[in-house]
C-alpha cells in the first residue's frame, strides 16, 4: 500500500491555527512555526511559503501573518530577504557547558567560524561580587569586554574580569582572533582546570540590548562563572550573555550512589587526574551551582 504524501508546510500550520480561538492570530502562527522548527517539519534553511500564499491557507488576513514573520525575525528565528522570502534560520550552537575552555574553541568544534570583537580592555574598580570571587587585595582588576558575531549577527557578550597581573603581556593580544585562555597559558603558564559556574534567565539592560540586536528587556541566558587554574587560585571571573533563540546547552549528569560516594573517598596514592566530563547542571535564579573540571570548552573567554 502507498503511504499518505507527506503534508505540506501551509497545511501543517493551518492545522495548528484556530481562527475563533481567543489567542492573537499572529501569535498562534508564530507558535505553529516554532513548533515546526522543533518537530523537525520545518528545517534549518527551509523556505516558509509565502505570505499571501499562507494568509489564504490559513484563511486569515495578511495582517497577521506579516506580525508573525516580523516577530520570527526580531527574535532571531528566520531570516527574510527581499525578493527572495522567508527562511528558517540555522541551528542553535551547542554549549557542552560540563567541560571547561574557551569560546572560540566551542564554536570551532562545532566547524563555524565566529569573529569576537574587543570592545574595551582596561584596569576598573570591579563590583563586590567579583572582587570577593577573585579574592583582590587592590582596588582595580583587569576587564576584558568582547562582542561574539556569526555571519554579522551577534550571538554572545563575554566579559571577563581577571587579576591586574595578568593583563602583562597578554593584553596586547589578539584577543578578538585567540583565545584569552591560550594567551594566559604561554603568557603567565597559566592552566584552567574548574570552574563553578550558575546558569540563569536574565532581561538585557538597555546597552547590553543595543550590543546583542535585542530589544531593552528580552531575555537572554546567563553564564557567570569563577575559574580556577591549576594550583585551584581564583584566575577568571567571566559573565556571559547569550543570545538564546541561537544557543542551547547540554548537560551531562550523573547519580552519585552511596558506594560510588564510597569509592570517590578511598584514599590512593596515585595522582587524580581530572576528566573532561564531570558533571555540570543549568541552574534557575537563586539556586545552586555546581563545578566544571577539565580541559576544553564551554563559557570561558
Amino acid at each position: 500500500m502507498a503511504s499518505a504524501p507527506a503534508l505540506s508546510a501551509s497545511s501543517r500550520l493551518a492545522a495548528a491555527v484556530h481562527r475563533h480561538s481567543p489567542v492573537p492570530l499572529h501569535h498562534q502562527i508564530k507558535i505553529a512555526v516554532l513548533q515546526g522548527v522543533e518537530q523537525g517539519w520545518l528545517q534549518p534553511g527551509e523556505q516558509l511559503p509565502r505570505e499571501r500564499e499562507l494568509a489564504q491557507a490559513l484563511g486569515v488576513s495578511l495582517a497577521p501573518v506579516r506580525q508573525a514573520m516580523a516577530d520570527l525575525t526580531k527574535e532571531g528565528y528566520v531570516d527574510r530577504t527581499r525578493g527572495k522570502g522567508t527562511f528558517i534560520r540555522d541551528r542553535k550552537l551547542v554549549e557542552k557547558i560540563q567541560i571547561l575552555g574557551s569560546f572560540h574553541d566551542s564554536v570551532s568544534r562545532q566547524g563555524l567560524n565566529a569573529t569576537v570583537k574587543v570592545l574595551s580592555s582596561e584596569f576598573a574598580r570591579p563590583p563586590h561580587l567579583v572582587a570577593a570571587a577573585l579574592a583582590l587585595r587592590g582596588h582595580e582588576a583587569w576587564c576584558l569586554r568582547r562582542l561574539a558575531h556569526l555571519d554579522g549577527d551577534p550571538l554572545a557578550l563575554l566579559t571577563a574580569w581577571l587579576p591586574p597581573r595578568y593583563a602583562r603581556g597578554v593584553s596586547g593580544e589578539d584577543l578578538g582572533g585567540g583565545s584569552l585562555y591560550e594567551a594566559l597559558a604561554r603568557v603567565h603558564g597559566v592552566e584552567m582546570t574548574s570552574a563553578d559556574s550558575v546558569v540563569e534567565v536574565d532581561r538585557a539592560r538597555l546597552d547590553q540590548a543595543e550590543l546583542l540586536g535585542l530589544a531593552p528587556g528580552s531575555p537572554v541566558l546567563r553564564v557567570i562563572g569563577t575559574t580556577r587554574d591549576q594550583q585551584s587560585r581564583p584566575v577568571e571571573y567571566s559573565d556571559v550573555l547569550y543570545r538564546p533563540e541561537r544557543f542551547r546547552f547540554a548537560i551531562e549528569s550523573r547519580r552519585i550512589t552511596p558506594a560510588s560516594q564510597a569509592s570517590s573517598q578511598t584514599p590512593t596514592q596515585t595522582p587524580i587526574q581530572t576528566n573532561s566530563q564531570t558533571n555540570s547542571q543549568t541552574h534557575p535564579p537563586g539556586g545552586a551551582s555546581r563545578r566544571r573540571q577539565g580541559p576544553g570548552g564551554s563559557h570561558g573567554q
